[in-house]
């Protein structure tokens, strides 16, 4: 008895240390003292304490300096949640967090919603080891995914002295959590299958980031789990026949519009076909696949 009364004292002084702590900590735009905060806590992230520490690292999530946002937040919530240092009570918190900075489309809030994003795909991942969503939660979230991933007009990968901001390869890493979630329905995969082929040939910019790997992804696992019907997957490969702004292919040659989409459609299906090398699929999915790939490589 006085051993579980000592370790409750223990664990009630180590949360009101970890509460002031984490009163303490810095704005993430002042970088230098944040840095100073967080650096040790990033060190030492098994041993902190994630319920306390949490709720001020998302403010992290927006900070133009990388170290804080990319190393230091998105690693600190990664572990925590990769660990189960993180409750479901503060799951959720996050998750009600992490959604509601998705549905910002402001430039100004490009990293923030990024890595938003990116910290969503790993909720994701353990929900779905163990579940802490409701089903309803679980597709308000696909919804609000998914428009995100639609209206996002932020195409920067890498920017000189910003780093990392990469909003349209996070949100795929979303819609890759969502294709693997145990789950997941036929109305979910075909709402993926919509999201990712928006932006999978966008003809707004010219993707050089590895994008095309990253939204191939989802679409991978689903076709490895046979999440739709070969009539479905025929369908929806067929409308990379033609691009979606001019009549043919060959038409895209003639301005930098046609040849984004031309470049970004390429880059996806070649992606598509790495990533299922050795899977058998439905014959005729597999030849329509087959037939892409050769219709892109004669377009020179």
């Amino acid at each position: 008895m006085f051993a579980k009364l000592g370790r409750a004292v223990t664990t009630a002084w180590a949360l009101g240390l970890a509460s002031t702590v984490s009163a303490q900590a810095p704005d993430c735009l002042d970088t230098a003292a944040a840095l100073e905060f967080w650096r040790p806590i990033a060190a030492t992230a098994g041993s902190a304490d994630a319920e306390a520490l949490a709720q001020p690292l998302l403010q992290c999530l927006n900070s133009p300096n990388s170290e804080l946002r990319d190393d230091i937040a998105y690693g600190l919530f990664s572990t925590w949640l990769r660990d189960e240092q993180l409750s479901a009570e503060r799951q959720q918190f996050l998750l009600q967090r992490l959604s509601a900075n998705l549905g910002s489309a402001s430039a100004e809030l490009s990293l923030q919603r990024s890595f938003s994003a990116l910290i969503i795909s790993e909720l994701l991942r353990a929900d779905a080891l163990r579940a802490f969503m409701t089903p309803s939660q679980r597709e308000q979230l696909l919804q609000t995914s998914v428009q995100a991933l639609r209206v996002e007009r932020d195409f920067r990968g890498w920017e000189e002295g910003l780093g990392w901001v990469h909003p349209i390869a996070h949100m795929a890493d979303v819609m890759w959590r969502f294709a693997l979630h145990p789950t997941l329905t036929e109305a979910q995969a075909t709402l993926i299958l919509s999201a990712v082929r928006g932006k999978a040939s966008t003809a707004e910019s010219f993707y050089h980031f590895n994008e095309g790997d990253r939204l191939a992804r989802p679409i991978a696992i689903l076709l490895r789990r046979g999440a739709l019907s070969s009539s479905a997957w025929l369908n929806w490969l067929a409308s990379f026949d033609s691009p979606n702004s001019l009549s043919t292919w060959s038409a895209a040659l003639g301005s930098a519009a046609g040849l984004n989409e031309l470049h970004n459609s390429k880059l996806f299906i070649r992606a598509l076909s790495d990533q299922l090398r050795g899977v058998e699929l439905d014959r005729p999915v597999q030849e329509k696949l087959e037939e892409l790939v050769a219709q892109f490589t004669d377009l020179v």
